[in-house]
């Protein structure tokens, strides 16, 4: 079954149409010319929009790329993974940690799929700490970890911001360096859950981890298919409740990234580039860029 998974992804790749995209062009409201948006899936190649004239179109016509946050050279170390558990520690009672609330069979998974994923031994007496590491994170990390063992690409972001810098183009950031480094650690969802919800999901996700890895498997290749055929309405309401469930990954963001993206297009046409959730909802950029008084409309095939 996972082989068959796996050859859909690959085969996902080979047959992109020539309608895929989230794109979307800015006008209006003062603007002398045109700006864009592209909606990426970050794990695709930026190859797949070599055979989609209107990007190419579009790209041509921009001066300048923001992105997400420019490519660190640090990776994902214990420092950060430390950083997450001290932010989490005053979730627990003083005298709990995580073997304290979930049962002996999920807590031995737990050890054994988080140093598959992060080469750390959470029985070494030197990780003590992240014992503290709040239920939701482990999962978050750990599910992390599975998208990324499935599904290895380049990352379209970074592959279309060094084409552009190779070409001469200034690229900024419209993330926060603070933000950057914490966005995946510091995830509060819009309702928190108590230790012991957070608790049972971890369990169930522990006692059905090969069923989840599945699933993200099959939810990438249903993702991609809207991407792919530029169908950002089924891409929209079928993302929508995981971006509402994550204001700190999603609304905040976008609301500190508009006044950049303001002032970028105000002194050239911008090309923006950024993952596709920050494109959905009441506080999704689309949506503040209409409320700015600005005009945007997807770019479809003709």
């Amino acid at each position: 079954m996972m082989k068959k998974l796996l050859s859909a992804i690959l085969l996902a790749f080979a047959v992109v149409s020539a309608d895929a995209q989230f794109l979307f062009r800015i006008s209006g409201n003062g603007l002398e010319n045109p700006s864009y948006m592209l909606g990426t899936i970050h794990s695709l190649s930026s190859s797949l929009l070599d055979s989609i004239p209107e990007y190419l179109e579009a790209e041509q016509q921009c001066r300048q790329m923001y992105v997400e946050h420019k490519p660190q050279t640090t990776k994902l170390v214990i420092g950060q993974v430390e950083q997450g558990g001290r932010q989490q520690r005053a979730e627990y009672p003083a005298d709990k940690n995580i073997f304290d609330v979930i049962d002996k069979e999920s807590a031995e998974i737990l050890v054994e799929k988080y140093k598959e994923a992060t080469a750390i031994d959470l029985h070494d007496s030197k990780m003590v700490y992240l014992w503290k590491t709040i239920p939701m994170q482990f999962q978050s990390q750990l599910t992390l970890r599975l998208s990324q063992q499935l599904i290895k690409n380049s990352s379209m972001d970074t592959e279309l911001m060094k084409k552009v810098e190779a070409r001469g183009w200034d690229v900024g950031q419209l993330d926060d360096e603070r933000i950057m480094l914490n966005q995946l650690f510091d995830y509060q969802p819009e309702k928190p859950q108590s230790i012991e919800e957070q608790a049972d999901s971890l369990m169930a996700f522990l006692k059905d981890y090969e069923g989840r890895r599945q699933r993200i498997v099959e939810e990438y290749e249903q993702t991609c298919h809207y991407w792919r055929t530029g169908d950002y309405e089924g891409f929209a309401s079928s993302h929508i409740q995981e971006v509402n469930q994550a204001p700190r990954l999603h609304r905040e963001r976008n609301e500190k990234w508009l006044p950049r993206m303001l002032a970028a297009m105000r002194e050239k046409p911008t090309m923006f580039v950024f993952g596709s959730a920050h494109l959905i909802g009441e506080h999704g950029i689309i949506q503040k860029l209409l409320d700015a008084g600005y005009k945007v409309e997807q770019v479809t095939s003709r």
